[in-house]
């Protein structure tokens, strides 16, 4: 009986530790995951993301040849870094080796 109970108990953390981990993840709160529009947004409305930050992905799709966790990276960088601007409208892969990402 001890087993079975055991194993109900651990079934259970199963069912609920992948949705609270899920939220962590991005970092959005409930309210905001809430709020996604999917047909916006994709994926779940996970693929939100400011103006700034897209026009940056498609200077970066333009540069370079970069995954797309290289290139959410270097926009993200980018929006948050004005005074990088020069080197983020010409070189990519300068401003990755800024962020310590090696391997192109």
């Amino acid at each position: 009986m001890k087993r079975s109970t055991e194993s109900l108990a651990a079934a259970a953390l199963l069912f609920v530790v992948p949705p609270i981990a899920a939220c962590a993840q991005d970092g959005a709160t409930k309210t905001q995951i809430e709020r996604r529009d999917p047909d916006f947004c994709g994926a779940g409305g996970a693929g939100c993301d400011p103006a700034e930050v897209q026009q940056w992905k498609a200077v970066g799709n333009r540069l370079a040849d970069l995954s797309s966790a290289d290139l959410s990276q270097y926009a993200y960088a980018c929006a948050k870094h004005p005074e990088w601007k020069k080197e983020c409208e010409t070189d990519a892969i300068a401003i990755l080796k800024r962020l310590g990402i090696e391997g192109y």
